[in-house]
């Protein structure tokens, strides 16, 4: 093929280029008649002439991206966009690409991250379909419409934030951030399951109370005794360790939870929270001490079975002069 030959057909096929984009953006615009994309965040449609790998978009796309319309080059391909996707989201990007343009989904439609100029990322909203293919199925050209969703996916980031937030703070007692007394027990029965099933070698619990509660409240007032709960909450959490579970019960009695501990640990823990408990300085001038009873689950025990073990060693120390801790 000589060289005069040569310039016919690629003359030929930018034509057939300026022909497809033409015969898409007619159809687009009798759409755009009937119907107007007003939504917030639309950075208009773009169209991609998929043989020619040359992408006409609406300048805002690049715009909201960081760059003036002199920044562009003149032939913008698809790779301009692509290169910018997220690393994290790059990948499930051009799946569903090659997915669509197989014909396997009939649209393509993805969020992604993508970076601007500067560096920071924003998140688009893609949505697009191949509306030319040949006669052998191959795609011609694709158009869509695209969206920047960047502030919706900050403010969906911090919805699911504070849900958890929420969650976490309606799991939790108010005065002293342990799990509250429902879900401390559905921890507790989460853990029987696991260690019923042999998916944890042992199992313990200390049932830990501070002693003469009442008294103290009724010698010094209610508010010594909130300063005695949110003490005793404050040792538990600092003499806890990693994967163990507290919660408060009722008054001044705590339940702690330790999967992979056995009773001879879990009572070394419970002195250690009783005689620091016992040491420390309160406002008022009350002799202050705790008791404990702790208990090593054992095999098709129920939660209130496993419970009530270490409650009856409680009331034992209690009966027994206070101040100390019994195990089973």
């Amino acid at each position: 093929m000589n060289e005069e030959e040569q310039e016919i057909e690629r003359l030929k096929e930018e034509l057939a280029t300026v022909r497809r984009l033409n015969r898409e953006l007619l159809d687009q615009q009798e759409q755009q008649d009937s119907l107007e994309f007003a939504w917030t965040g639309n950075l208009g449609h773009w169209f991609w002439d998929f043989p020619a790998n040359k992408v006409t978009f609406n300048p805002k796309k690049a715009t909201a991206l960081g760059y003036t319309k002199e920044e562009l080059p003149d032939y913008v391909d698809f790779q301009f966009f692509t290169e910018r996707l997220h690393p994290d989201d790059y990948e499930r990007v051009m799946d569903e690409m090659r997915d669509h343009l197989a014909g396997k989904i009939p649209v393509w439609e993805v969020r992604y991250r993508i970076r601007t100029k500067d560096g920071s990322y924003k998140t688009y909203y893609d949505r697009g379909k191949v509306t030319q293919r040949s006669e052998d199925g191959s795609p011609l050209f694709l158009s869509g419409i695209v969206f920047d969703v960047s502030d919706y996916a900050e403010e969906k980031e911090e919805l699911l934030r504070k849900n958890k937030e929420w969650e976490l703070q309606s799991k939790r007692d108010v005065m002293t951030g342990l799990y509250n007394r429902s879900n401390i027990l559905v921890k507790l029965g989460s853990l029987i399951s696991k260690t019923s099933k042999n998916k944890l070698e042992t199992l313990s619990m200390i049932v830990f109370d501070i002693d003469n509660l009442q008294k103290h409240n009724s010698l010094y007032g209610p508010l010594f005794g909130d300063e005695l709960i949110k003490k005793a909450a404050v040792i538990i959490q600092e003499k806890l360790q990693e994967g163990h579970l507290a919660g408060t019960f009722e008054g001044g009695k705590f339940l702690l939870v330790l999967p992979g501990t056995n009773l001879r640990e879990a009572r070394d823990l419970a002195e250690s929270i009783r005689l620091s408990f016992h040491g420390n300085d309160f406002t008022e001038p009350a002799e202050v001490t705790s008791s404990a009873g702790i208990a090593e689950f054992r095999p098709s025990e129920t939660v209130s079975q496993f419970f009530n073990r270490a409650d009856r060693l409680l009331y034992k120390v209690k009966q027994n002069g206070k101040n100390q801790v019994a195990i089973d």
